[in-house]
């Protein structure tokens, strides 16, 4: 094995360790403070500017005017329900259902690119994961979540999945449980595609 297989094997191994204890953590909860998105239907999605899976720059305005795009906001890399939804949304771009011609598509999660490329890499995710390490773009969307568990707070994401279009005006807020299936995001982003463009 070398020396690149190797670290990617030792990140994949170790971020699966972490995944795994998430649910043994459950009971030990004893404060959590779950956000909501902050945001609704209508408003302008607040700009942004992360690295993805192979470190490069994404900024959220370099769409506006071109493309539709589709946020799926993840909790931790490899955990079951995250792998789940990564894995329906690449099932998505494979059967059409989310046309890239003009719907930019990206997971989103506070895991590292390191971490990201290991996952994409382990489930066939051929679309970019960006990394919000700094909690900036989650806390400006409203969806940053705080556990306390033995005294320590811990933070992630809320997952999500949220549609943009052209104009930069969120069309879809999906969160919570509902967004491990992104049925109703893919649904729209294909009433997106046929709708004539505005001037």
């Amino acid at each position: 094995m070398d020396s690149v297989m190797m670290k990617r094997a030792l990140v994949a191994g170790s971020l699966l360790m972490v995944a795994a204890a998430v649910p043994r953590l459950a009971h030990q909860v004893h404060k959590a403070e779950v956000a909501h998105m902050s945001l609704k239907v209508g408003d302008m999605a607040p700009d942004f500017i992360l690295l993805t899976n192979d470190w490069k720059t994404v900024r959220l305005s370099d769409y506006r005017d071109k493309k539709n795009v589709f946020l799926a906001v993840y909790v931790l890399a490899f955990s079951e329900g995250c792998t789940a939804q990564m894995r329906a949304v690449q099932a998505g771009i494979d059967s059409g259902r989310i046309p890239t011609a003009d719907t930019a598509v990206f997971g989103v999660s506070m895991d590292s690119p390191a971490a990201n490329a290991a996952f994409a890499e382990q489930n066939g995710l051929h679309f970019p994961l960006l990394s919000d390490m700094n909690h900036k773009m989650v806390t400006s969307y409203g969806i940053l979540k705080t556990y306390s568990i033995e005294n320590e707070d811990y933070r992630w994401a809320l997952r999500a999945n949220i549609v943009i279009d052209k104009r930069g005006i969120i069309r879809l807020i999906d969160e919570g449980d509902n967004a491990v299936d992104p049925n109703t995001a893919l649904t729209l982003c294909t009433t997106l595609h046929k709708q004539p463009p505005t001037n």
